[in-house]
């Protein structure tokens, strides 16, 4: 189904009886779960994301690696709970996660986080992985060094 209103058009699908909601927020794609109340997880094979060189200007080596993945806190969390019947249909495990904070990845790579209008904090985790293949790549030539030097 499609709606237009004054400020912005709106795209969304309900799936019955499960109230399952596919809609556009924004520039996103947002899979939720009216009935429960939370987000659904993605399940897919791949992902592709553009990145065809052909497509790029003013390629430049990337200036984050090590020093910047220091900065980085990996936490586990638990999203909070918001209804009673979420309470009942979840299970511990499937509640504790293990990531990273938004707003912690902002003060350090600020370019990775999105706000959205509503002030959620969301991560391209994907725009981290390079910084992650240059960290690696400083840690390698730092062993590599102390290897030569014995």
């Amino acid at each position: 189904m499609y709606f237009k209103s004054k400020t912005s058009n709106f795209f969304q699908i309900d799936v019955t009886p499960a109230a399952t909601r596919l809609a556009s927020h924004y520039d996103q794609v947002v899979f939720y779960n009216t009935r429960l109340s939370r987000f659904n997880s993605i399940q897919v094979q791949n992902v592709y994301n553009y990145s065809d060189a052909r497509a790029k200007t003013d390629i430049a080596k990337l200036n984050y690696g090590l020093s910047t993945v220091d900065k980085l806190n990996a936490v586990t969390y638990s999203f909070k709970i918001q209804t009673l019947l979420l309470q009942v249909c979840l299970k511990q495990g499937e509640m504790e996660r293990n990531w990273i904070l938004a707003q912690e990845v902002e003060q350090v790579l600020p370019n990775v986080v999105l706000t959205d209008p509503d002030g959620k904090k969301l991560i391209n985790y994907t725009a981290i992985i390079p910084v992650m293949i240059q960290a690696i790549k400083e840690l390698k030539a730092e062993v590599e060094t102390l290897k030569a030097a014995k």
